[in-house]
C-alpha cells in the first residue's frame, strides 16, 4: 500500500512534470530510461503490456504512438495519475496498488515498473504480484534509482525544511534501490540482466535547480498545504541563488543513476 504522503504527492501532476523535464533539460548525459526499458524488453508491438505505477501515462503513449495494438494497461495509485493514463486511446486504466493487482494469474506477456518500486512499502510482495500476473514465457523490467541520487539538491531541501521543525521522519524513505533490487528479483524470477546508467544533473543557473528542488518538496514532507512551504522556499531559493552568486562560472553538479533490471518468467 502506498502513504498517504505518497499519494498527496501525485495527486498532482506538475511536481512530476517538473522533475521529468528537469532530467531531459540538465542531466549531463543523455537520460532516456524509457528507451533503455524498450531496449530490454524488445516488443514486437503484440505484446499484452501492464506498466505498473504508470505515472502520466507517457510511456504507454509513448508505445501507443509507435502503433502498438497489444492490450496496454496503465495501473497507478494515483486517481490524477489513472486518469491521465484513462485518457489516452486504447489504455485500459486501472487503480490498484502494485501489490494487489486486480488481474488473473498470467494475464500479461510484459510488465514494466518504472520508478515506483522504491514507493512500496513492500517491493518483495509487488515483485510476487508481477511474476503472478505474467505469463511463463514473459518479461518483467524494474527500474530503480541509485541509492543517494541527487544528495546535493536532497541535503539542501531537508535542510530548510529541518529549519522550519520537519523531521526526517517526514521524508520519503526508499524501499529498494539499485544497490537492494537485482538480489530482489534474483530470489522471485531466479535470474535478472540488469543495464546500469551512471548521470547527473548539472545546473548553470539558480532558477532550474529551483524549481526542480521545489518538485522534490513532497518528498521531504513539505506538502502543498504546508503553513511554511512558501517560506521553505523563499528560503531555499536565496541560498540557491546565494550559492551561484559566490560560485561565478560554476555548475552545480549532482549525480544520480538507474538500473533496469529485466527477468524472464
Amino acid at each position: 500500500m502506498s502513504s498517504p504522503r505518497l499519494e498527496v504527492e501525485y495527486a498532482d501532476p506538475t511536481p512530476l512534470q517538473a522533475r521529468i523535464d528537469t532530467h531531459r533539460k540538465y542531466s549531463e548525459k543523455p537520460d532516456d530510461p524509457g528507451t533503455d526499458v524498450l531496449a530490454a524488453i524488445e516488443l514486437t508491438g503484440t505484446e499484452h503490456l501492464a506498466d505498473i505505477g504508470c505515472g502520466d501515462a507517457r510511456f504507454l503513449a509513448n508505445l501507443a504512438a509507435r502503433g502498438h495494438h497489444g492490450p496496454l494497461v496503465g495501473i497507478d495509485t494515483s486517481p490524477a495519475m489513472v486518469a491521465a493514463a484513462a485518457a489516452i486511446p486504447g489504455v485500459q486504466a486501472v487503480l490498484a496498488y502494485a501489490e494487489q493487482i486486480p488481474f488473473d494469474d498470467n494475464t500479461f506477456d510484459v510488465v514494466t515498473a518504472r520508478h515506483m518500486l522504491y514507493h512500496v512499502p513492500d517491493p518483495r510482495a509487488a515483485l510476487a504480484e508481477f511474476r503472478r500476473t505474467t505469463r511463463p514465457g514473459g518479461a518483467v523490467t524494474v527500474v530503480v534509482n541509485h541509492p543517494h541520487t541527487c544528495p546535493r539538491t536532497a541535503e539542501l531541501i531537508a535542510a530548510h525544511a529541518g529549519s522550519y521543525g520537519i523531521t526526517t521522519t517526514e521524508a520519503f524513505t526508499a524501499t529498494v534501490d539499485s544497490d537492494s533490487l537485482p538480489a530482489m528479483m534474483i530470489d522471485t524470477f531466479g535470474t535478472v540482466r540488469i543495464h546500469r546508467s551512471d548521470n547527473a544533473l548539472v545546473f548553470d543557473a539558480a532558477a532550474p535547480l529551483i524549481r526542480f528542488a521545489e518538485a522534490l518538496f513532497g518528498f521531504h514532507g513539505v506538502t502543498p498545504d504546508h503553513p511554511q512551504r512558501q517560506a521553505i522556499l523563499t528560503d531555499m531559493s536565496e541560498d540557491i541563488e546565494d550559492w551561484f552568486a559566490h560560485h561565478p562560472g560554476q555548475s552545480w553538479r549532482d549525480p544520480k543513476g538507474y538500473i533496469v533490471a529485466t527477468a524472464a518468467t
